[in-house]
């Protein structure tokens, strides 16, 4: 009876474990998850319906969610850049109107002699609007264009002038020293012509996940040793507190993991071996059971 009642206990001490190790490990995989829905959720927060860009030639805007989560950083600001020959200023905004009241994006101004503009907004040409936008997203770029400005006169099939900037990352460029930078523009064609801009900025550089997360390696790793804590503290307290177990007894699930280690050491003696294996018969080993030959000579008569 003392030995099933200690047999029961073992029982219940093994199922008590394994029930604390259950609810540590779905706890902690709870909390992972629900972390990584919440970095989620922060990360799409913004979408285009608060942007001053109009993407209206997309049919479906909610596939611009990584393009507009990349470019948000930058929207509401407003660059200078000035051509080689500082004959024209151009105003550039990120998703923001450079004239307050309009929806214009880009405005290029003459400049005279001296370098100063000239302040009749009537004299400015409009290179771009916000309600016709298109973007595009690279590894580590993003190139963003407006359409819809001021007609050609002469040149480009009358078309409406529009403006395309190229945004690449770097990581050392920041609000305080991104430059943007007038390239050219291309007017030597019947159609298709355009305004071109580029700056770098690390706001347009790829976000790995060093903060957005563990990977899945680092997640396991993590509920293992979890879960192998709680085991060992409760077990070790169960053990000494409720069964009264001293000394190594106080390990949980003692016996077994006694045996299991005992099996692996059998396990690897028997892979391992390199001499030849030794039979027994009865706990008798060869070398008890060889015995000195008989010689028949002795059992003749004289």
């Amino acid at each position: 009876m003392k030995q099933n009642a200690l047999t029961s206990s073992s029982h219940k001490s093994f199922h008590l474990h394994s029930f604390f190790g259950l609810v540590s490990s779905v706890n902690l995989f709870l909390f992972v998850f629900v972390m990584c829905c919440n970095q989620k959720t922060f990360a799409v927060d913004v979408n285009s319906n608060s942007l001053a860009c109009k993407f209206t030639s997309y049919t479906d805007q909610n596939m611009l969610k990584e393009e507009i989560e990349r470019i948000t950083p930058l929207v509401g600001k407003t660059y200078t850049s000035q051509n080689n020959e500082r004959e024209y200023q151009f105003i550039v905004g990120i998703c923001q109107p450079v004239i307050e009241g309009t929806i214009v994006a880009v405005v290029q101004q003459k400049l005279d002699a001296s370098g100063k503009v000239n302040g009749d907004i009537n004299t400015w040409f409009h290179l771009g609007n916000l309600n016709d936008t298109h973007i595009m997203l690279g590894t580590d770029w993003l190139f963003l264009e407006y359409k819809g400005g001021d007609v050609y006169g002469s040149h480009c099939g009358n078309e409406k002038k529009h403006t395309a900037i190229m945004i690449s990352c770097d990581e050392n460029v920041d609000d305080n020293t991104a430059k943007m930078t007038f390239i050219e523009e291309e007017k030597a064609k019947t159609d298709s012509c355009y305004y071109l801009f580029e700056m770098k900025h690390q706001a347009v550089c790829p976000k790995y996940s060093s903060s957005s997360g563990l990977s899945v390696g680092s997640i396991l790793v993590i509920v293992f040793f979890s879960v192998l804590a709680v085991y060992l503290i409760v077990g070790f307290a169960y053990q000494r507190l409720v069964l009264k177990s001293k000394g190594i007894e106080q390990i949980p699930n003692y016996q077994f993991w006694k045996d299991f280690g005992n099996l692996q050491a059998d396990g690897c003696d028997f892979v391992c071996r390199t001499k030849e294996r030794r039979h027994t018969i009865g706990g008798l080993g060869d070398d008890q059971l060889d015995v000195p030959e008989m010689r028949d000579e002795n059992l003749l008569p004289m």
